[in-house]
């Protein structure tokens, strides 16, 4: 049986490709950015070295539309969630979607929690605060010694990225519901993520490194809390029908 084939019929060892592969793979690809020099070179395409300023950290679109805007988009989708899922389980003909409102709810705040939580923890720093840039800080990579008397960065893991990776979320939430939707669901998280990220590093908050480690937490906690709420997935029937026609699975 190929391994795509397998998938299809196992969505729990899906889910645990997509729950932990994707993760490990962000994980080395942020160390790999950080000590192959990705992350300077990228940056530098972005900093003016004669004006030695970040020309995209007061433009509208990376300061406000993409960046303030979505912050208070997610703060009122956080209370639209909560109010349903408040509502849902007090009125019976909604209770089925108590559950989902939650699910989704507890995930973005975890995620982003998560990564707040990290960024105030870490003494990794911000691109527009380097010495390489013109500023005062320190270059500190993941596994670097920190130097005495340097201050936390708030900077690592990519906090802005947090709200849009969260949406990862998608993909479990489809694979319990609606199947056919899950990688949908798991591209609009991943597409949101990347464009949050993006915005973030044109202007020096952040370098690549720092988003694909918020791409791995978020990922792994949005698919720990979908077992917690809705516990392994099990084969979509459609597919178990399937299978009893299908001769490979009866040795024929």
């Amino acid at each position: 049986m190929s391994s795509s084939r397998y998938l299809q019929k196992s969505p729990a060892a899906e889910l645990m490709a997509v729950m932990l592969l994707l993760p490990l793979a962000a994980i080395v690809a942020a160390i790999l950015s950080e000590y192959s020099g990705l992350d300077l070179f990228l940056a530098r395409l972005f900093f003016n070295e004669a004006a030695q300023n970040w020309p995209l950290k007061s433009n509208v679109i990376t300061a406000f539309i993409l960046h303030k805007l979505p912050q208070k988009m997610l703060a009122l989708f956080a209370v639209l969630l909560l109010l349903h899922a408040a509502v849902s389980c007090f009125y019976a003909k909604w209770r089925h979607w108590c559950r989902v409102s939650a699910y989704l709810l507890v995930s973005l705040l975890l995620c982003t929690g998560a990564v707040a939580l990290m960024k105030h923890s870490t003494h990794i720093q911000t691109p527009w605060s380097l010495i390489l840039f013109g500023k005062d800080m320190p270059y500190i990579r993941f596994f670097d010694q920190v130097p005495a008397g340097t201050p936390i960065g708030n900077a690592f893991p990519g906090g802005h990225s947090s709200g849009g990776f969260a949406f990862i979320s998608l993909y479990y939430l489809a694979g319990a519901c609606c199947p056919e939707y899950r990688f949908r669901g798991l591209f609009f998280g991943l597409f949101l993520g990347t464009l949050f990220a993006v915005t973030q590093e044109v202007i020096g908050a952040h370098f690549l490194s720092h988003d694909l480690f918020s791409l791995a937490l978020c990922c792994l906690i949005s698919g720990a809390l979908s077992f917690l709420f809705f516990g392994a997935p099990k084969k979509d029937r459609r597919l178990s029908e399937e299978e009893e026609s299908d001769p490979e699975t009866h040795g024929l």
